[in-house]
């Protein structure tokens, strides 16, 4: 390969910044995974760039597929993950070609490639996957995307099997955004399998959680689900029918989702009981609307935010924020702080003892006692 990289830009991240973690097993701040960028936009290359390198990835930016190839020779460290545009510059290398010959290289063939194109061909997909590119992307693409993509499979076989991640570190609405971008076809799969998602072209195509399935599922999916999870890629894997494109995800599902953990970061855990301050209620209650009522009537100090979210009637999201304003104005407050400040008797009341009539001369029994009282004694 040619050895010119007289027009790349190195970015690296600042050196208080933490690294990009793109593995659960990969936890050193030292480490920094390598990202070779090529856009001959200068502005698109800069946003891509910045974004990558403000996740903590070191960047190596280039107008030209040209401008990197010395990246890729011998004795030069590979890096992690190459994001290449699919039209020539001038009488320069396509990126169909470039993926192409990283393949047949064995240094370079494991290297996740993404493909970028400014305009859709009908035949740019069917080339993308004859040369094994990760996916093919069509611009504008956010650099939020771009990011997940890094994280998901920067450092790690383009072939593997699965990809492994977490929601602390990548959320579900996340990197879903970023694979409707795509055109690959999966599943997402948490790993106590309690939920999954399919997708294919674009679309997600059916899902399943905690019972539920379809939209239902996939909006659960994605404010409830947490913890570990794996992105895996094949046809089999994403059966069913189209039925929530990109365009209606991006406008309507990842704010609600990303809205769904800005509440969440509030402080009130779904875990948490809360019950009503009737007396702050009453001082308030002229300023609340009439649906309020469903949220505020489901607070009993025995349900949790959790399953109050699943019953209400309300939206998720709404019943969140509905319940985040409650509880900053005192209506809501702690099943704990209630008990706390309840007045403990001063008698406790006998508990299934037979009350006697007054006319009664003699206690029940009386006989009885007094019929074994002899042998007692003896």
């Amino acid at each position: 390969m040619a050895d010119s990289t007289s027009r790349a830009t190195v970015l690296e991240p600042a050196p208080t910044s933490a690294s990009a973690d793109v593995s659960p097993r990969r936890r050193s701040h030292r480490f920094r995974p390598r990202v070779l960028l090529v856009e001959s936009d200068k502005d698109v290359r800069a946003s891509l760039a910045l974004g990558l390198v403000g996740a903590g990835f070191e960047v190596i930016a280039a107008p030209a597929i040209e401008d990197i190839l010395g990246e890729l020779g011998e004795g030069r460290p590979l890096p992690h993950l190459v994001l290449a545009p699919v039209e020539a510059t001038g009488d320069g290398m396509d990126g169909f070609t470039f993926c192409e010959r990283l393949r047949a290289d064995a240094r370079t063939e494991h290297l996740p490639v993404y493909l970028l194109s400014h305009h859709e061909a009908p035949h740019h997909r069917e080339r993308a996957d004859a040369v094994r590119a990760d996916d093919y992307l069509l611009q504008p693409v956010p650099p939020q995307v771009v990011v997940s993509l890094a994280r998901l499979k920067a450092g790690r076989s383009a072939f593997a099997p699965a990809y492994e991640a977490h929601t602390a570190r990548m959320p579900l609405a996340q990197v879903l955004h970023a694979l409707l971008c795509g055109s690959r076809a999966g599943r997402i799969e948490l790993r106590d399998n309690t939920g999954w998602l399919s997708f294919r072209q674009g679309h997600v195509v059916d899902a399943s959680f905690e019972g539920e399935r379809g939209l239902t599922a996939i909006r659960r999916l994605l404010l409830f689900g947490s913890g570990a999870y794996a992105v895996s890629f094949a046809e089999a894997l994403a059966e069913g029918k189209l039925f929530l494109n990109l365009k209606i995800y991006a406008s309507l599902l990842l704010p609600a989702a990303e809205r769904f953990a800005a509440l969440c970061t509030l402080g009130i855990p779904l875990s948490a009981r809360l019950v009503v301050d009737f007396k702050r209620l009453a001082d308030m209650l002229k300023s609340l609307p009439d649906d309020v009522g469903q949220v505020i009537r489901l607070f009993d100090g025995q349900r949790t935010v959790h399953v109050v979210l699943l019953e209400c009637g309300l939206p998720e999201v709404t019943t969140l924020e509905v319940v985040t304003y409650l509880y900053a104005q005192g209506v809501l407050v702690p099943a704990n702080l209630i008990a706390e400040h309840e007045p403990v008797p001063q008698s406790i009341p006998p508990f299934f003892e037979p009350v006697l009539d007054s006319g009664d001369e003699e206690e029940p029994f009386s006989e009885a006692f007094e019929s074994a009282g002899p042998s007692r004694a003896a």
